[in-house]
């Protein structure tokens, strides 16, 4: 296996090999990172920038056509006036305070209800699993995870934390970082270790309480298999969290268990639990997560 990996790095371990893979990225999006993934490691400092690179468009290309259908964090407002930058109006209000004008066709544009968008300001924490339990392809789906989730979040308040054993905050809640950026400290980090969910929790709240101005729309999600086998048990510190949503994806082994405590962590954390069939449901499951909140 070790030889054939070399080999097919050889293979590309040059300017035609990029030339081949920049077109076939073109083509089928999420092919290029997951090449990446495949070659990271023995390939040359050189191409292994170039293929990043690559692969980080594709990812970019992707999240930006999901985003495209999300809903982002605005609040509707009915105001008894109408202006042309408003875009929409409210027919029901209209109607309701205007019955006799509308009878006896007198309503003028001064009646007309309108409805002003305002953006509500969030505060919000992802939490990924990448411990050796969601090997896979499971980095791949973090790094298009994290760049919807940028997309949507990017005049607001987020943060992104990693774990396994340990964990690490990819990107804090004050922190100014770009989409670039974070995509590629995921498309170079591992899926290793154990998986101690507290930690994660833990890292995610301590994140959360560093803005002093608390907001209405606040809330943490949680990505992982459910299945711990370090730390404490992750439902003690779920209810410190004031809304922690929970994406269960089923673990490879004893799956029921693994989602009941998905699911008993989203109880605890006062949020709701959803259960994806595999990682490619989860940004778009992401982007359902975000338009509710």
């Amino acid at each position: 296996m070790k030889s054939n990996v070399f080999a097919a790095t050889d293979a590309l371990n040059c300017d035609e090999g990029v030339r081949f893979f920049s077109e076939k990225a073109k083509e089928t999006p999420s092919f290029m990172p997951e090449v990446y993934f495949f070659i990271r490691r023995p390939i040359s400092k050189k191409y292994r920038y170039i293929f990043r690179r690559l692969a980080r468009q594709s990812i970019l290309t992707s999240s930006l056509k999901i985003t495209s259908k999300g809903i982002r964090g605005y609040k509707r407002k009915t105001l008894p006036y109408y202006k042309l930058d408003m875009g929409e109006f409210n027919i029901d209000e209209t109607i309701q305070h205007n019955p006799l004008k509308i009878l006896n066709k007198t309503l003028t544009y001064k009646d007309i209800y309108g409805i002003k968008r305002k953006r509500q300001k969030r505060n919000v924490i992802l939490i990924l699993d990448t411990s050796g339990s969601m090997f896979g392809k499971l980095l791949l789906n973090a790094a298009l995870t994290t760049s919807v989730l940028a997309h949507n979040l990017e005049k607001e308040n987020y943060s992104i934390v990693l774990f396994n054993s340990t964990a690490m905050v990819l990107k804090g809640i004050k922190e100014k970082k770009k989409i670039t950026t974070i995509i590629d400290d995921i498309l170079d980090s591992e899926a290793v270790g154990f998986t101690n969910i507290a930690i994660g929790l833990e890292k995610g709240l301590n994140e959360l309480n560093k803005i002093q101005k608390r907001v209405k729309n606040e809330f943490a999600i949680l990505i992982t298999d459910g299945n711990y086998n370090r730390g404490e048990n992750p439902i003690n510190i779920a209810r410190n969290f004031p809304k922690l949503h929970v994406i269960g994806i089923p673990p490879d082994n004893d799956a029921n268990s693994g989602l009941n405590i998905c699911k008993e962590i989203a109880k605890a954390g006062k949020g709701k639990f959803f259960a994806v069939k595999g990682y490619r449901e989860i940004p778009r499951t992401l982007i359902s997560i975000l338009s509710q909140n």
